[in-house]
């Protein structure tokens, strides 16, 4: 958008007729590369216009832009006593080849003064973005490598756990130790908010996952309820609606339902549930009479092959058409699992739960079970985990 004689200079070349253009282009090709510019208009004492190189700055480009001004009346002059010889076209033609060798020769000038230093600095340039672009697959690589701590062992569960107001402390302890369920291969918290629990092993921060899960009030048993509990299958089936969803059912072989306030040994129930992995299984640990061969699901601990959940994803419909007003969860599940058609495998010698009439009151010292229930505050917990764990666990 230059002014005065740059802007007359410029309208005339836009005024061109188009196959003038053409055909002078096509003669520039072989047109010699310029250095200085002869000019029958030139200066009086040497008769010869010479454009030095130019330099960046406004005042330098209208000094070149008043040379070209020169080279263009110039060739108009030529072309004025060429024109009874050449005619008209051929005028323009010495015209417009003027004004294009002044273009070319402005074009050289501009790329020697100013080509080096910029492409010093892009160079320059490329080296920073290369040596970031460098880091990040290092970054990346190293991401990848990064395993927990159990990630690998066999067969493989993830865990998870439902999380209210009073169990944040417990389970945020349990994090920061390591323990429970943040010893499976992968776990996660559902609650009603989204909260950071801490910083994994590999430095990434790990927060529930947030759900908008319904108020529940507590049953009374033959009176209103199957059980003096909480009344919480519809809490549940929400948590397993997002536990589909999320996809981590199908990266494990076992899905393992925790209580909060249970004390949980995975190596151990890894152990029992190496035989039926890759079979629609679930867990019952408790009795309420010993011959009983079945047992209960009581919710202190659930577990689910990969089968069996794919099961319910493909009658889901079945399970939450069950009358499960009344119920608790761990009622509605069992019952979710004999309509299915799903066998049980029983664990009540490795579960002590002191809410089952028969499968309570073992010695945290005992370094067999795979439960403890219930371990009500941090402090209960630790202190039977570490019973249990034995001197080397805890040393570790």
């Amino acid at each position: 958008s230059h002014s005065g004689t740059g802007s007359t200079w410029i309208g005339s070349v836009v005024r061109c007729r188009p196959q003038d253009v053409m055909t002078e282009l096509k003669d520039l090709q072989e047109l010699p590369q310029l250095s200085d510019v002869d000019s029958t208009a030139g200066d009086a004492a040497s008769g010869r216009l010479r454009l030095p190189g130019w330099r960046r700055g406004p005042a330098v480009a209208a000094a070149a832009l008043a040379a070209a001004a020169l080279l263009l009346a110039a060739g108009a002059a030529v072309a004025s006593q060429r024109g009874s010889a050449v005619g008209p076209a051929d005028g323009s033609r010495a015209s417009f080849r003027t004004r294009a060798a002044t273009v070319v020769l402005a074009e050289e000038a501009d790329a020697k003064s100013e080509g080096a230093p910029a492409k010093a600095a892009t160079e320059e340039e490329l080296d920073d973005e290369k040596e970031v672009k460098d880091d990040k697959p290092k970054e990346v690589e190293k991401k990848k490598e990064c395993k927990l701590a159990h990630a690998d062992d066999k067969p493989s569960l993830f865990c998870w756990a439902v999380m209210y107001p009073g169990d944040v402390d417990l389970i945020k302890s349990q994090f920061t130790g390591r323990a429970g369920i943040f010893a499976c291969n992968d776990y996660a918290v559902i609650g009603k908010e989204a909260m950071k629990l801490g910083t994994d092993d590999c430095g990434d921060d790990f927060h529930t996952w947030q759900e908008d899960l319904p108020t529940v009030s507590k049953g009374q048993y033959g009176v209103n309820a199957m059980t003096s509990s909480w009344l919480n299958v519809p809490v549940f089936t929400l948590c397993w609606d997002r536990l589909l969803k999320s996809g981590k059912v199908w990266e494990s072989d076992f899905t393992v339902k925790l209580d909060p306030d249970a004390v949980f040994f995975p190596d151990r129930l890894g152990g029992l549930l190496l035989g039926h992995k890759g079979k629609p299984i679930f867990t019952t640990n408790c009795r309420y009479w010993g011959g009983d061969q079945v047992g209960k699901l009581f919710g202190a601990i659930e577990v689910l092959s990969k089968q069996a959940i794919g099961a319910y994803k493909g009658k889901m419909d079945t399970c939450k058409n069950l009358p499960w007003q009344g119920w608790g969860e761990d009622y509605w599940m069992q019952h979710c699992m004999n309509a299915l058609g799903i066998p049980a495998v029983g664990m009540f010698d490795q579960v002590s739960d002191n809410t089952c009439p028969l499968g309570g009151g073992a010695p945290c010292s005992d370094g067999k079970k795979i439960v403890f229930h219930p371990q009500k505050d941090a402090g209960q917990w630790w202190n039977c985990w570490k019973q249990s764990a034995g001197p080397q666990m805890v040393a570790k």
